[in-house]
This record gives C-alpha cells, structure tokens and sequence, in this order.
C-alpha cells in the first residue's frame, strides 16, 4: 500500500530541485542584503548631509598640499564630518550655558522681525522641537492608513495634530516618503477617511524605510520567510 502511495506521487524534476534551491539561496540572500543596503543608505544620506556643512572650505586648504583630487576630496569629507558634528555639539554646549541662551534668545528676536526669514525660522524650529522634544503633545501621536493618492489606495502616515477649517474638525496627517522618511507631505482629512492602526511608530518607519518588505518585526519576517522556503523543499 505504501509502495502505491509513493508511486502516485510525482517526483520532483531535476529542474524543479534547481529552481527550489535557486530561490531558496536567492530570497535568503536578498533578506540579508536589503536591510544592510537600507542602512547603508541612510548613513549615506546623513553622511553627505552633515559632512557637506564644511567640506567646501577644506576642499581648497587641502588641494594646497595635496595634488590628488580624489584623495583630496575624499578626505575633506571625512574631515568635514567630524568637524561638522564638533561643532554642532560644541553649539549645543555653548547654548546651554547662561551667555549662549541671551545671545540666542537675541538673535531669535531679531530674525523674528525679518519678514519671510522670521517664518521660515519659526517652522523650521517648532519642526525640529516636534521631531527631537520631549514633549508628547507635539509628537507623532499614532499611525494610520490615509487615502492617497486618491480614494481606495492607501499610504502610511503620522497623526500629527487637529485643524479647524470653516468649523469642521480635520486630521493633520504627515505622509513620509521612501525611502527616505526625513521629508514628507502634510494633509488635511476628514475623520471618516482615515483608516487608524495599532502600529508603533518604529514599525510604520520601518515599513517605509524598506518600501514596504518590512511590514512587522524584522527578525520574525525573516524567520517566517526561511521557514516557507525549507518547507517547499
């Protein structure tokens, strides 16, 4: 009877076990290699970002004693990324003492007055208290699901906040783009068309950071993915 059972079952081809093992070696590689690339990327960003503050000037200070331009620029950007966050903290430092406080507070005023530069300062500074204060009324509140681009497609987004337009309520929705999340859309809808979620905010970045491959914890999406290759073998 046994011998009948196994006889009915085909046996996989020689192409098919190929095809298994080509998948089963390709996935497990692409769930290793994707989040390593995502960091990657992201350091990349804030590499460029930060180093660029001060490169310019080193650039020619070193051209001076070194004839390569490629060394030369490679080592004006490392040297400007540590300089850069140097001088950030040493800002940072300053401006916790009493003296750096006056000088700030005077130096607010006066971009205050300025007509644009003193709205531009203003946003970009509750923005940055938003995103790194400490205070929890002006942090992101919860994920959810809005209707963009247009209704029956939905992207992830931050509760962020309520706004009164011509006396109806709507939800302050900050949509972040991918995969790079430190920019975004802010959007105003109406409480029926919001889909709200249990999601962490750490699960919502993550899931935009890798373009949606990593819509749960990490290591569980892995395990759970080896697990279905094994089992098709």
């Amino acid at each position: 009877m046994e011998n009948e059972i196994k006889d009915e079952i085909p046996e996989k081809s020689f192409t098919d076990k190929i095809k298994l093992i080509f998948k089963k070696y390709f996935v497990t590689g692409l769930i290793v290699i994707i989040p390593l690339w995502l960091t990657y990327f992201v350091l990349r960003v804030l590499f460029n970002l930060i180093s660029d503050f001060t490169s310019p000037y080193l650039i020619p200070i070193l051209s001076y004693f070194m004839s390569d331009k490629v060394w030369v620029y490679g080592l004006a950007k490392l040297i400007s990324f540590f300089t850069s966050i140097a001088i950030v903290c040493a800002l940072g430092f300053l401006t916790n003492k009493v003296l750096g406080r006056s000088v700030l507070a005077y130096f607010e005023k006066l971009i205050a007055k300025l007509p644009l530069l003193g709205t531009i300062y203003s946003a970009a500074k509750q923005f940055i208290h938003f995103i790194f204060g400490n205070d929890s009324k002006k942090s992101f509140k919860k994920v959810i699901f809005i209707p963009y681009p247009y209704k029956g497609v939905y992207s992830v987004a931050f509760l962020t906040g309520e706004q009164i337009v011509n006396g109806e309520r709507y939800i302050c929705a900050l949509m972040p783009t991918t995969p790079n999340p430190t920019t975004g859309f802010l959007f105003l809808f109406k409480e029926e068309d919001i889909v709200h979620t249990n999601h962490t905010i750490d699960e919502a970045f993550k899931m935009v950071m890798s373009v949606g491959v990593l819509s749960m914890d990490e290591k569980q999406i892995c395990g759970n993915k080896i697990e279905e290759i094994k089992n098709e073998l």
